[in-house]
C-alpha cells in the first residue's frame, strides 16, 4: 500500500479505537500528526537497506512494536491504544492485503499476506475507501476544521508531509528518469488516479503545516 493508504487507514482505525474503546476519549483528541507518521513508520526499513534490513521484515513485526510500545503503555495507559493501532495497521492490514510481510519475526521468517499488489484494482479501491472514510471522520469529529485553523500544533503536520515526499523521491529514484516515471504514471487510469489523490494529500498536509507556521509567526509578531 502507498503512503496515502497507510496514512488514511491509520487515521480511520485510530479514530475508531479512540471513539469505541471505553475510557480512551477522556484523554482528549488524538494528535493527528503523530497518527499519520506512525501509520507509515514501519516503512522506515526502505532507508535501512544498508544495515541489512530488508523491506517488510523486522519493522513489520508484531513483536518489535509490542516491545517498543511497552514503555508508552506504561506511561500513557489507554491513551496509547489508538497510536498503537495506527502503527500496527500498516502491516497487519495494509501490507498484509497488498503484499506479504514477515509479521511474526523473529519466531518465523515466513512472509504472510494476500499479495494483491500495489497499484492493483484492490489497492486503488482500498486506498480510495480509506481516503473517503478518513475525510468523513475528520469532518464528523471536527478535525478537518482544526487542521486548517491557525494553531501551532498543526506545524507538526510537516512530519507526515516530509515522509510522503521522501517516499515519492524513493520511488522516483528507482526509475531511469523523471520522464520515464511520468510516462508510467500516465500509462494507467488507476495509476493516474493514485497520483492525483497523492497530490491532494500533499496539498492538505502542506496547508495544515503552513497554518501551524502562521500561528508561530503571529505569536512572535
Amino acid at each position: 500500500m502507498y503512503f496515502l493508504g497507510h496514512m488514511a487507514w491509520a487515521y480511520v482505525l485510530a479514530m475508531l479505537a479512540w471513539a469505541l474503546i471505553p475510557g480512551v476519549k477522556r484523554f482528549g483528541k488524538l494528535f493527528v500528526p503523530a497518527v499519520l507518521i506512525l501509520g507509515v513508520l514501519p516503512d522506515s526499513d526502505l532507508l535501512l537497506g544498508g544495515l541489512g534490513i530488508a523491506h517488510r521484515t523486522v519493522t513489520h513485526s508484531w513483536l518489535l512494536w509490542i516491545v517498543l510500545f511497552i514503555p508508552v503503555f506504561f506511561f500513557l495507559g489507554l491513551k496509547a491504544v489508538p497510536y498503537f493501532v495506527a502503527v500496527v495497521q500498516h502491516f497487519a492490514f495494509g501490507d498484509f492485503v497488498m503484499g506479504r510481510v514477515m509479521m511474526f519475526w523473529p519466531f518465523s521468517s515466513a512472509r504472510v499476506g494476500l499479495g494483491f499488489g500495489m497499484g492493483s484494482g484492490v489497492d486503488v479501491a482500498l486506498e480510495t475507501a480509506g481516503l473517503i472514510l478518513a475525510a468523513g471522520l475528520m469532518i464528523y469529529f471536527d478535525d478537518l476544521r482544526r487542521l486548517f485553523s491557525v494553531e501551532k500544533r498543526n506545524f507538526y503536520m510537516i512530519l507526515p508531509l516530509l515522509a510522503l515526499l521522501v517516499s515519492a523521491l524513493y520511488f522516483i529514484s528507482h526509475w531511469q528518469s523523471l520522464n520515464t516515471f511520468t510516462n508510467y504514471i500516465l500509462s494507467s487510469n488507476l495509476l493516474t488516479f493514485m497520483a492525483i489523490t497523492n497530490f491532494i494529500l500533499v496539498a492538505f498536509l502542506a496547508i495544515s503545516t503552513l497554518q501551524g507556521l502562521r500561528a508561530f509567526r503571529s505569536k512572535t509578531n
